[in-house]
């Protein structure tokens, strides 16, 4: 159906964190454990997705990523993430089946040598716009030792969004002139910034925006409208029922 009606139909769609997800995950987990040989822990995941949070402390620098006893300079260290990457799927993205997600998937944004480790920064690239909110990304950071230190995957299903908005941009430059703000000074008294023209306005490309609510995620196509100036915030809007959907503040208070 190609009504806007049809496409509501099933839309958003949303991650629920059901009980057989989360079996799934630990079963991931479990498989993980036996494959690297390492010793029984507990993992940290992130809510709803149950991707990898955070590196149990008893296993960093327990995982090889380099077991050939060679340099590992930084192109080593980038393939021996690459083969990691592809060993380790199952417990990176467990919500997608077998097969079904890998390095064509993502693409490495940032790499850099700190010291005694390097960081890794992945994002997902399945989606036709940006993933924005702190999902869609993988963060692993390898010893100089060849070891896995630390790793984060915020990683999301890949669900069928719509490929265009069903709102106009300009319709939410006017809803927002007038909108009143609140926020907090330096003295931590209540404080209000109001929009006085459509100066203040911007409306900024489309991106998918998942957003936690409970156990479930919902994946929205979104756009972020910046409002304020000097003092700004983003307000997210449903690109499809114009529902707002969240608020940041970009600047500290």
């Amino acid at each position: 159906m190609n009504t806007p009606e049809g496409r509501l139909q099933n839309y958003p769609p949303v991650i629920e964190d059901t009980p057989q997800r989360s079996q799934a995950a630990q079963e991931a987990w479990n498989k993980f454990i036996t494959e690297f040989q390492l010793p029984a822990a507990r993992p940290d995941l992130e809510p709803v997705l149950n991707t990898p949070r955070a590196l149990p402390p008893e296993l960093a620098g327990r995982i090889a990523l380099q077991t050939n006893g060679g340099p590992f300079g930084e192109l080593q260290a980038k393939e021996a993430l690459r083969r990691f990457i592809e060993r380790a799927g199952g417990v990176l993205f467990p919500n997608h089946t077998s097969g079904s997600f890998g390095l064509k998937d993502l693409s490495l944004i940032s790499f850099s040598n700190d010291g005694n480790f390097y960081r890794a920064v992945y994002r997902q690239a399945n989606y036709s716009f940006p993933i924005a909110n702190g999902y869609g990304e993988l963060r692993l950071t390898a010893g100089k030792n060849g070891t896995l230190l630390q790793w984060g995957s915020r990683i999301i299903p890949v669900f069928d969004l719509p490929t265009r908005a069903e709102i106009a941009p300009q319709s939410l430059v006017d809803k927002l002139v007038g909108r009143e703000f609140i926020y907090t000074n330096i003295a931590g008294q209540p404080m209000s910034y109001k929009i006085a023209n459509r100066a203040e306005v911007s409306v900024k490309d489309l991106v998918v925006y998942p957003k936690q609510e409970g156990n479930k995620i919902a994946i929205h196509l979104a756009y972020p409208v910046e409002a304020g100036r000097g003092m700004t915030w983003t307000v997210y809007v449903d690109a499809v029922t114009g529902q707002e959907i969240d608020v940041k503040q970009n600047f500290a208070s």
